[in-house]
């Protein structure tokens, strides 16, 4: 965070007289960029941190899920649409300073076990999400072929119409939470109990979360997250479907192609570079399938 940006951050909180009633201390987030500072909670002096111009999703869904549940997001101590007059969403949280690591095999399951609990308590929210779909693929699919992705993503690109579509007739998709990877996994102490934080809901199949995260967060030593992420749903008594292992090749077909167009620091990383390429290998060469009649809807 720079010192101009931390400066004005802090120097609206202090403005804002809602604010100076819940929060004393503010002061500088050393991982929060322009838009997060830490502080104490004035009633009881505990640890917060305040997250400012939040997004669309974030700014609804976080709140909503702390008043549901405990297990899933840090508790959401406060949250408004303005800051000093201004309109900035902003919420503020329980401070969680540690940052998971997806080569910790009992961190990798809980993180997972997280997701699934946000994938079963989203069910009873009505809130805006977006859809992972054909469309989105191809998107990002282009600009990972733009950018000299490594294997057959052209191929890949070219088939994920019918991918999609096949995918929808499982009827497994759901909303998730959109963006989890262990720097969005939080907690107090290092063996956890660990939260989610940034939320991007997404509609999409169940085992997008544990792709995404696969690839954006994944070393050698990270275990099979979609494996994980099906177990906890299992335990939680919510369906995986039967098509688990062609679900499992598209999706981090998928996710290799998202995270080539967008992780840019990964791309020198050879062993990253070997498994995109591994994926999109993989996918290219699965026999597409016509999908069936049932259609699940997106939102």
């Amino acid at each position: 965070m720079t010192g101009a940006a931390s400066a004005e951050l802090i120097e609206l909180i202090r403005q804002d007289q809602h604010l100076g009633g819940l929060i004393t201390e503010v002061a500088a987030h050393p991982d929060g960029g322009s838009k997060v500072v830490r502080a104490r909670w004035i009633t009881d002096h505990s640890p917060v941190v305040l997250k400012s111009e939040l997004g669309e999703l974030e700014a609804v869904w976080m709140p909503a899920m702390s008043s549901r549940c405990d297990d899933v997001v840090p508790r959401i101590r406060a949250h408004g649409a303005t800051l000093a007059d201004e309109p900035r969403p902003w919420l503020i949280m329980d401070d969680l300073p540690v940052r998971g690591r997806s080569d910790q095999p009992a961190t990798a399951r809980a993180v997972m076990c997280a997701a699934a609990r946000f994938q079963q308590e989203a069910v009873r929210l009505r809130l805006p999400t977006y859809p992972i779909d054909a469309d989105f693929t191809q998107k990002y699919g282009a600009i990972a072929v733009d950018a000299g992705c490594p294997g057959p993503a052209r191929e890949v690109v070219h088939r994920t119409t019918a991918d999609d579509a096949w995918l929808r007739s499982l009827g497994e998709h759901v909303v998730g939470h959109g963006d989890v990877h262990f720097w969005n996994s939080v907690a107090a102490r290092p063996e956890g109990p660990w939260r989610l934080i940034d939320p991007i809901p997404r509609t999409a199949h169940w085992a997008w979360d544990a792709a995404y995260a696969q690839m954006t967060s994944g070393v050698a030593e990270t275990p099979d997250l979609i494996t994980l992420l099906a177990e906890e749903r299992t335990r939680l008594g919510l369906p995986i479907g039967t098509e688990l292992d062609r679900v499992r090749v598209i999706l981090l077909g998928w996710s290799s192609m998202l995270w080539w167009a967008l992780l840019t620091a990964r791309r020198t990383d050879d062993w990253w570079a070997a498994e995109v390429e591994r994926h999109l290998t993989a996918l290219a060469a699965l026999p597409q399938l016509v999908a069936g009649p049932k259609i699940s809807p997106s939102r």
